[in-house]
Formats: C-alpha cells, sequence, structure tokens
C-alpha cells in the first residue's frame, strides 16, 4: 500500500543527499559528467540507487525473510544502501556519481539509512495507527 509513496520519498531523500553532500564534500562526492549537470546527475543516481536498493528488498520479500527486529532491518538496509551507492558510482560515466572512496558509499549509505528510517516511522507508523481507528 505505501510502495509508491515510500520509492518516491525515499528517492527524494537520495537526491537531497547526494546533492548536499555533493555541495558541501566536491573533492570527495563528484556529481556530473559530459551529459549531466549537478542536479540532473543527483537525480539520475538517485534513481539507480534506489532501483538497486529496492530489488534487493524485493529480493528479501520474494525469499519471506522477516526483519521483525529493528536493528536488524537497519543493518540490512544499511547495507544495501552501501551497495546501492557503490554500484552506481562505479558507473559514474553513466549516472554522473562518483565517489573517491568506499568510506564515502559507507557514509551515504548510513545518512540514507536514517532518512528512510525516519520517514518509513512517518509513513507507515501513522499509517497502522490511522488503519486502527476503524
Amino acid at each position: 500500500m505505501y510502495n509508491h509513496i515510500l520509492y518516491l520519498l525515499y528517492w527524494l531523500a537520495n537526491i537531497l543527499l547526494l546533492l548536499v553532500v555533493g555541495l558541501v564534500f566536491p573533492d570527495n562526492v563528484v556529481l556530473g559528467n559530459f551529459r549531466f549537470n549537478m542536479v540532473e546527475s543527483a537525480i539520475y543516481a538517485g534513481f539507480w540507487t534506489m532501483v538497486v536498493f529496492w530489488a534487493m528488498w524485493d529480493y528479501l520479500y520474494v525469499r519471506d525473510i522477516k526483519l521483525d527486529k529493528v536493528s536488524g532491518r537497519f543493518f540490512i538496509f544499511w547495507a544495501f544502501n552501501f551497495t546501492a551507492f557503490w554500484l552506481v558510482s562505479r558507473f559514474s560515466h553513466i549516472a554522473g556519481f562518483g565517489i573517491s572512496s568506499f568510506w564515502w558509499a559507507l557514509l551515504l549509505g548510513l545518512v540514507a539509512n536514517f532518512a528512510q528510517n525516519f520517514i518509513w516511522g512517518k509513513i507507515v507508523e501513522r499509517g497502522k495507527s490511522n488503519l486502527s481507528a476503524y
């Protein structure tokens, strides 16, 4: 029920994260190439990180793996975000997003994970409380 809303909000969070980090640390996180400017690269790279992240999440769902504990979900999704940012940055000539080392992918994955947990709490938990009233 929340898939489309979550996907769009996670994508928006990734776009904002990439733009802010790209502006603050331009030597370590590079946005833009011969094809895309900085904003276009953030949008495009944010999209592809969400595609990779969502594919891994769907794999867990299809395999019926339950992530009931918050700490387990946090570390699994951190690994998913790290993998997504790292993979997309390896194709910088296509996405227009590059990083100086894998440590930046770990950091971006961690910050994205906090943002996604915040969004999850606002959207899904609020929806559950609204549904319980009926």
